[in-house]
């Protein structure tokens, strides 16, 4: 381990791994610390949708990001594949939105009118192509680029690739203390004192602490979310499919993920019952051979939501060489490649969209605080 490096990365989820790499690719020193084993909170439980059309339903400057993150995927599974030997199970079947009510089916008709690319598909039409639909499925858009990963092996890859460019990883280190330096930070372990030019917090749904303890607001709104997977006998679909609600995700192992409730400040990781018998209920009302197939396992993850439900990205707006990553919520996997190339592009002083930096950055959080603070506390950040 180094004692000082250029950046320190605080989180080693996808996110702070994609960060490294793109750092420690472009020659910037950079060490990733997680209070655990990287990639076990919010990566581990998501299923890996590149949904760009699913999360906008406007042609404006956000679809833009997630466009050119979900194109990046392409060339970045050959790039890792290459140098790590990590296949990230990047698929190109695409993604079906579907509408199981009429007032659904109108707003896809509206989207359809602002993304002309995509296809629809009227209900019989769309249960002809997945007979095990139920007639509740009335039409859905079709999104032939807009496909999905497997988030472990993409973390991994980018994990594996930043150590190959000179990257460290310090894993079950808990940061204690930060205090600004001359010239940068001074970042405290529980066993020892690193020092960095600059620091990344890309630490998820715990990221709100090092808004607070650096004089701003706090955007960050955790929320849980429960999953469970089934391996079914025959293929039913090869597209994943996106309902108002739920989402089924067929991997190319065989296994479907099955996801998500939504429940906001919930940061408790316990999978519930009643959570996923909500869950089961609305898959099978609408596919309902599925509920035949066998079980294959259950989780749940916390994420990182925001108050404005945007990502926050960008250096704070009084503490130079401080930087956020995060607030992705249900997006950090899509966004993971563009995230990571958009903070390797602001440290090393590159030439930044300002329109993309003005709707990330954490200039529009309220700020309260100086330009000096120093962060001691018990509470395991990252």
């Amino acid at each position: 381990m180094d004692s000082h490096y250029d950046v320190l990365i605080m989180g080693g989820g996808i996110i702070g791994q994609s960060i490294s790499y793109h750092l420690n690719k472009a020659g910037v020193k950079a060490g990733v610390i997680d209070k655990n084993k990287s990639g076990q909170q919010a990566t581990r439980a998501a299923a890996g949708m590149l949904g760009v059309h699913t999360e906008n339903r406007e042609d404006d400057t956000f679809y833009q990001f997630c466009r050119r993150s979900r194109n990046l995927y392409s060339g970045l599974s050959k790039e890792l594949r290459e140098l790590t030997g990590i296949d990230i199970g990047l698929t190109s079947f695409g993604m079906l939105e579907i509408a199981a009510n009429q007032e659904e089916k109108h707003e896809l008709l509206q989207k359809n009118k602002t993304f002309q690319n995509l296809k629809w598909l009227n209900g019989p039409q769309l249960r002809e192509r997945i007979p095990s639909l139920s007639k509740e499925a009335c039409g859905a858009l079709y999104m032939g680029e807009d496909g999905h990963v497997e988030p472990k092996n993409v973390c991994e890859a980018f994990k594996r690739g930043a150590l190959l460019y000179g990257g460290e990883l310090i894993e079950n280190n808990t940061v204690r203390k930060i205090k600004q330096s001359a010239g940068g930070y001074q970042v405290q372990l529980e066993d020892v004192i690193l020092t960095a030019d600059k620091v990344v917090a890309a630490t998820g749904a715990e990221s709100g602490k090092w808004f607070e303890f650096t004089g701003l607001q706090n955007p960050i709104v955790p929320t849980k979310g429960e999953c469970f997977s089934i391996q079914p006998t025959t293929t039913y679909f090869k597209e994943s499919l996106f309902f108002n609600n739920f989402y089924l995700v067929p991997k190319p192992d065989g296994r479907c993920i099955i996801g998500a409730t939504s429940k906001p400040y919930d940061q408790c990781t316990t999978t519930t019952a009643g959570g996923l018998s909500g869950l089961m209920n609305q898959v099978f009302s609408i596919v309902p051979d599925l509920k035949n197939e066998p079980f294959l396992d259950f989780w749940s993850g916390v994420r990182p939501g925001s108050l404005d439900g945007r990502p926050i990205i960008g250096e704070h707006p009084n503490l130079s060489g401080f930087l956020f990553a995060t607030g992705h919520y249900r997006n950090g996997i899509l966004l993971a490649p563009v995230t990571g190339q958009l903070v390797k592009d602001l440290i090393v002083n590159q030439t930044v969209d300002s329109s993309i930096q003005d709707l990330l950055s954490p200039i529009r959080i309220q700020t309260s605080g100086g330009s000096k603070y120093e962060y001691s506390s018990e509470w395991q950040t990252c």
